[in-house]
């Protein structure tokens, strides 16, 4: 255990000084990331080896600091810069507020090409990999398909497909606008999962993860 956090401690200090931050101004980028205030002296903690960083906490220092959670948390060598896998970002995973908690969610089974993210309009820091977690959007999503969510994406300005947060997990979903300029969530199987139509002051409060930009589909 002292081995992992000597270990821990060295990158988190290593991955500090090369942003040129204080303790301080890390927990503030940090705390924003989490959405959740972060106090300096707890980074310190970490980085100083007195604690270990819980895993949400390993999620959040991964976006800080552009490095895998897995290399922060002492679990791999691989940075993310050796020549054969720089060239690629397996998206981060999220930590979202919800009423029950703090939530982890994502899915790193899949990595991206640098180059198609930029060519494509997409902040490599601002992407989620999602695993689908019913049919509810069978059959153009069905249960376990990955999907692609562009975080950055919050507002609905036209119909599209959409992740949102209910009840504490994320669900993929249409929002689509009505002529009453109210909106309609839908589901594919609108026979089990029901429409469900909210006010502009209603969607606004809905806690929207971002817009479906890629269907990946084993067959």
């Amino acid at each position: 255990m002292f081995d992992l956090r000597s270990k821990i401690s060295a990158r988190l200090k290593a991955c500090r000084a090369h942003k040129g931050w204080t303790f301080a101004e890390t927990a503030t980028r940090l705390g924003e990331a989490m959405g959740a205030k972060v106090i300096p002296s707890r980074y310190g903690n970490w980085e100083l080896g007195e604690n270990l960083p819980p895993l949400s906490m390993l999620i959040g220092m991964g976006k800080i600091f552009d490095k895998p959670p897995a290399y922060l948390g002492g679990l791999s060598d691989d940075d993310g810069d050796a020549p054969e896998t720089s060239g690629y970002v397996v998206p981060p995973l999220s930590t979202v507020p919800s009423a029950a908690g703090v939530v982890d969610i994502g899915d790193s089974a899949l990595a991206f090409q640098k180059d198609f993210l930029e060519a494509n309009d997409l902040d490599r820091q601002n992407i989620l990999v999602l695993s689908a977690p019913d049919d509810s959007m069978s059959p153009r999503i069905r249960k376990n398909d990955r999907v692609l969510i562009d975080l950055s994406e919050t507002v609905v300005s036209h119909d599209d497909m959409f992740a949102i947060m209910i009840s504490g997990r994320p669900r993929l979903r249409w929002i689509r606008q009505d002529l009453d300029g109210n909106y309609v969530i839908q589901a594919e199987q609108r026979e089990y999962y029901p429409d469900e139509t909210v006010t502009a002051a209603k969607l606004k409060a809905l806690h929207i993860l971002g817009r479906v930009r890629m269907i990946t589909q084993l067959r």
